[in-house]
């Protein structure tokens, strides 16, 4: 645990946050929700656990902190110092705790036997294996012969050909964290209620919470964690095909390790969502995934985003005022939001309209690779005088100097951008992700004579 700029474990807020790469230490997105929230209810206080990969990946925060929060305190998940012991000491030691392997192997067996709610004693149950009395623990995982031995009777079951080292490493890295999980749950600032704003690491941190302490817990999910987890994993080059050839089940496209995965975090998100009080979404679609996910409907609650109209209504053109040939995307340059198709539009654009510009308007230091790669790609296109990359900017600066906002996302929940285009008189282009439909063309319920605040296109690139 790194000791954050706030650091006052003894505190007592009213809502402590479960934030998984986000606020404080990311932009955009998300983050600029949990700054709004925080910013928003000053009369409340907050403490904040921020969960991260590695600590190589974040700087200080991104934000200036608000009085009203008390307590920050910062863990990452990807330990390397438990990653390969030496020979002589490796499995060399029988654990005393047989019954517990044999409980968490029944307790997986109830995960994989349904896809629906769990019921609660289920995640209670894997709480106290990992931070019980007598809890598992991470030497467990790393070297006794249970863990041994559970490892390899799964890769037994699993298709042919498939290797064993990579195997083995995958299954480690994957439950490492959770025992990292436990030691948070074990001195977790206190607070009247725990609220994570994903699944995940999160989103289970926040089901071991509310089995540890009985406080309330609620999920308010944005975007849908398990599906945007399945788009990276169908992507990511550290997973090779060729030590996984072998693919079976969900997708044709997706090897064994990578639907390994996906399942993990799958059962995360079910843990998550039986533990959570309530669970509140943004629009009907993402509902529906997260009922299809092990959401209780019963628990569910749709409150769309919101954008203050009144202030940003100030800044709009006069309608007999030119329309700027400016087109922006305005978000996190990260792969997610393929911004290479964005770049690869405006190549098209530019032969048709010689003076158009492309603004990419967004934090860059999520992904610095991507970037890179996103600017190699303008200069490879001649694009250096059209493509401007802009970094961070006051979307009330910017828009006012554009004219129509796009999004070439491969995945949305409902954005945050497009709202407030609209509210400053701003169309939109979109793919036909998330809400971005709803937004643009309205609801079936809803009056349309007032006609479409933009178009949506179908998305039809990869990730890249």
């Amino acid at each position: 645990m790194s000791i954050s700029p706030k650091y006052h474990p003894d505190s007592h807020a009213n809502i402590c946050l479960l934030l998984e790469g986000t606020y404080p230490y990311i932009r955009g997105g998300v983050s600029s929700w949990v700054k709004q929230l925080i910013e928003g209810m000053p009369e409340l206080t907050f403490s904040i656990v921020f969960l991260g990969g590695k600590a190589d990946d974040y700087d200080k925060p991104a934000y200036d902190i608000p009085d009203n929060v008390l307590h920050i305190e910062t863990h990452f998940l990807l330990n390397d110092t438990e990653t390969r012991p030496e020979k002589k000491k490796f499995w060399k030691r029988k654990s005393d705790k047989a019954a517990l392997f044999q409980r968490s192997h029944q307790l997986h067996d109830e995960l994989r036997a349904t896809d629906s709610s769990l019921d609660q004693e289920v995640v209670r149950d894997f709480t106290a294996l990992l931070s019980g009395n007598t809890p598992l623990s991470s030497s467990d995982l790393y070297h006794s012969e249970e863990a041994w031995e559970t490892i390899r009777s799964k890769y037994i079951e699993a298709p042919e050909g498939l290797d064993f080292n990579h195997y083995f490493w995958t299954v480690r890295t994957m439950h490492g964290p959770l025992f990292t999980l436990a030691e948070i749950v074990k001195s977790a600032p206190s607070a009247d209620v725990y609220h994570s704003v994903s699944t995940g690491y999160a989103g289970y941190l926040g089901a071991m919470l509310h089995s540890r302490t009985r406080k309330p817990f609620y999920v308010t999910e944005h975007g849908i964690y398990t599906k945007e987890r399945e788009i990276d994993l169908a992507h990511v080059e550290w997973i090779p095909d060729e030590l996984d050839p072998y693919r079976v089940g969900l997708d044709d496209s997706m090897s064994f390790l990578r639907q390994t995965w996906v399942r993990f975090f799958r059962s995360l998100g079910r843990m998550t969502y039986s533990s959570a009080d309530h669970v509140y979404t943004l629009f009907e679609g993402n509902r529906l995934r997260q009922i299809e996910d092990g959401a209780d409907s019963t628990r569910l609650t749709i409150i769309p985003n919101g954008v203050n109209v009144s202030e940003l209504r100030t800044i709009r053109r006069p309608a007999n005022a030119p329309v700027p040939p400016v087109l922006a995307l305005i978000g996190r340059l990260v792969p997610i939001k393929d911004v290479k198709t964005f770049i690869r539009g405006m190549r098209i654009v530019c032969a048709k309209v010689p003076d158009a510009q492309g603004w990419l308007v967004g934090p860059e230091d999520e992904d610095p690779n991507y970037v890179a790669e996103c600017r190699a790609l303008v200069q490879s296109f001649g694009l250096e005088d059209s493509v401007k990359f802009l970094g961070f900017q006051n979307v009330k600066d910017i828009l006012p100097q554009i004219g129509v906002t796009v999004l070439t996302s491969i995945s949305e929940g409902q954005p945050l951008t497009t709202l407030e285009g609209f509210a400053a008189g701003i169309p939109a282009i979109t793919t036909d992700v998330g809400g971005c439909a709803e937004l643009i063309h309205g609801t079936p319920m809803e009056e349309k004579k007032i006609g479409s605040a933009g178009a949506v296109i179908r998305q039809t690139s990869e990730i890249c």
